[in-house]
């Protein structure tokens, strides 16, 4: 595939993870009646590594200069979202590792918070920018949440932030297609 082809399809994977990710929040409800835990959270889990490899296209939307340190905190968002992924799926198979999906949560929520300072001087992106902003510190709340909260047994405060992930992809496929792909990478 040329990489004009490949080009076209960098706003589909994000589409696509936000898609899922919101599917699967749409559907959270079942879960708590017993059924449906095992494709909720695959839907979380798939559209978290799609919108991890997402996230590592957008930071290679920038120029060299200025962006090594966007790209760091990617690779770092890519992880959480990933690791949150997992959580949920290690949680439907009783195994919970809810100390690393609290992790996970801040590593997104942390590279939100560096898409936005990224993004603040910018006319392109400007509003993602501030939706992403917005997503860190909603994402952080949940992380209290789960710090200062006792929750019923089984509940665990900080997925709160995983319901973020599918508008925040949904926007970020937007912004893809608005933001001109680096020639040259």
């Amino acid at each position: 595939m040329s990489p004009r082809g490949v080009a076209r399809l960098e706003p589909w994977i994000a589409a696509a993870g936000g898609m899922l990710a919101l599917t699967a929040s749409m559907l959270l409800p079942f879960h708590l009646g017993g059924g449906f835990g095992t494709w909720i959270t695959a839907g979380f889990l798939t559209g978290g590594v799609l919108l991890g490899m997402a996230s590592i296209v957008f930071a290679m939307r920038f120029p060299r200069e200025g962006a090594r340190m966007l790209r760091n905190w990617a690779v770092l968002g890519a992880a959480g979202f990933a690791v949150g992924g997992a959580g949920l799926l290690a949680d439907v198979v009783e195994r919970p590792i809810v100390t690393a999906e609290t992790v996970a949560v801040v590593a997104v929520a942390v590279w939100w918070g560096a898409v936005w300072k990224r993004l603040e001087g910018e006319s392109v992106g400007r509003w993602f920018g501030r939706f992403s902003l917005l997503c860190a510190a909603s994402a952080l709340a949940a992380v209290v949440g789960q710090l200062v909260w006792e929750p019923p047994a089984g509940a665990v405060p900080v997925r709160f932030a995983y319901v973020l992930w599918g508008p925040w992809g949904l926007w970020l496929a937007l912004d893809l297609v608005r933001r001109p792909r680096r020639q040259g990478r």
